[in-house]
């Protein structure tokens, strides 16, 4: 029998000023250890798909993106790595400038443990009744296979920006004509 999973409702605005709270602290924890203020950063509920949390610097404004349904899902747990985990970002980029570093590397981890928090990279959550975004996929071959690029990596590669190559047989990928619009599942 196929039941169909209910569909997850996003964070309520209480709980997205929770949110607003532990960024504030956790940048408030970051002032006190580093001894230099960090301006506020702008946070949205506006993330789809699989990802629970973003760090953005577009046009020399930075904010922080948050999943709301993934949110509402794992809550605590969001609250409890998810929040740090973008922090520490931000403060990293201020703190060392985001080209200077690796996104995870040695700098982020420290901050991480300043804050008290497992430097872990990424989660682990059932997506079920996520609503999950679609995405244009485009086929590149190798010497060995299909592979399927993102909308992202295809552009840069469009634009001259990026090579890819084949982790099998180490061939340079080249498009395909086919491409086709694909749900992102878990």
């Amino acid at each position: 029998m196929n039941q169909k999973i209910p569909a997850i409702d996003p964070i309520t605005p209480g709980q997205q000023q929770q949110v607003i709270e532990r960024t504030s602290d956790l940048l408030q924890q970051c002032q006190n250890h580093f001894g230099r203020a960090f301006k506020p950063i702008d946070l949205r509920f506006d993330l789809r798909g699989r990802s629970s949390g973003m760090y953005v610097l577009k046009h020399k404004q930075r904010y922080l993106r948050f999943n709301p349904f993934i949110f509402a899902k794992y809550f605590d747990d969001n609250l409890a790595t998810t929040v740090p985990h973008e922090v520490a970002h931000y403060v990293s980029d201020i703190l060392f400038g985001i080209k200077n570093i690796r996104p995870h590397g040695k700098e982020w981890q420290a901050i991480m443990h300043t804050l008290g928090v497992e430097p872990k990279v990424t989660g682990n959550y059932n997506l079920s009744g996520i609503p999950l975004k679609q995405q244009r996929r485009f086929a590149y071959a190798c010497g060995c296979m299909t592979h399927q690029l993102t909308t992202t990596r295809h552009n840069k590669i469009i634009t001259g920006k990026a090579r890819y190559y084949c982790r099998k047989c180490d061939r340079q990928l080249s498009q395909k004509k086919s491409t086709q619009r694909i749900a992102v599942a878990p």
